[in-house]
């Protein structure tokens, strides 16, 4: 995939995520400071550095990175955003059920990335937050590197809005890739090998 085709993604992703889903409001996103951001990201680095440095594996801090996930990125919104318009045939209690095991099935994708990293370097040295870029409608973009020992740095972008009515992450962007579109793109993969089945996408991101 080329970089540009990622950065129209990424665009098309923050579009749709500021316009259509519900609880993201223009309005209310204007009100965020760049250092509100920078600090809600940067709390957020702590909390997940401080888990990847703990003992024990992937699987073992999935339920832990899923209580940070929850907490301090948008993950209704999402998780609406990935079922695409899957979202609008599923019942009330579908959906409810849907958001919590999209919730349990990205944290432990991203528990098992995220252990790579275990033991590597501190918070600080690991991370490294840049400058802050408004980006109107839909939030704040932070800039930040990880840094890889023998290896080069990676950008990571991420995207932090109030529109919810409190500061919560609404993606994240690596090396140019959106972690909205990569998620909608693999459930949506996920729906149609299953027939368009709803009741078995559930059960299989809650396996």
């Amino acid at each position: 995939m080329q970089m540009n085709r990622r950065g129209l993604l990424n665009g098309v992703a923050l579009g749709l995520l500021a316009g259509l889903v519900p609880g993201f409001s223009p309005s209310l996103a204007a009100a965020l400071t760049d250092s509100e951001a920078s600090a809600h990201v940067q709390s957020t680095i702590d909390e997940v550095v401080a888990l990847v440095n703990a003992p024990g594996g992937g699987a073992e801090k999935a339920p832990r990175l899923r209580d940070i996930m929850e907490r301090r990125a948008a993950m209704p919104e999402i998780a609406r955003f990935a079922a695409g318009v899957a979202w609008r045939s599923m019942s009330g209690e579908q959906q409810t059920r849907y958001v919590s095991a999209f919730s349990k099935f990205v944290s432990a994708i991203y528990a098992a990335r995220f252990q790579e990293y275990s033991g590597t370097a501190s918070g600080a040295e690991l991370y490294q937050i840049g400058r802050v870029v408004d980006a109107g409608k839909k939030g704040m973009l932070v800039k930040s590197t990880i840094a890889r020992q023998g290896e080069a740095p990676v950008a990571v972008d991420w995207l932090v809005t109030d529109s919810p009515g409190r500061v919560v992450i609404a993606d994240i962007v690596i090396e140019g890739v959106s972690m909205l579109v990569t998620q909608r793109e693999e459930i949506g993969g996920m729906l149609e090998s299953r027939g368009g089945d709803v009741e078995r996408l559930i059960t299989d991101l809650s396996a």
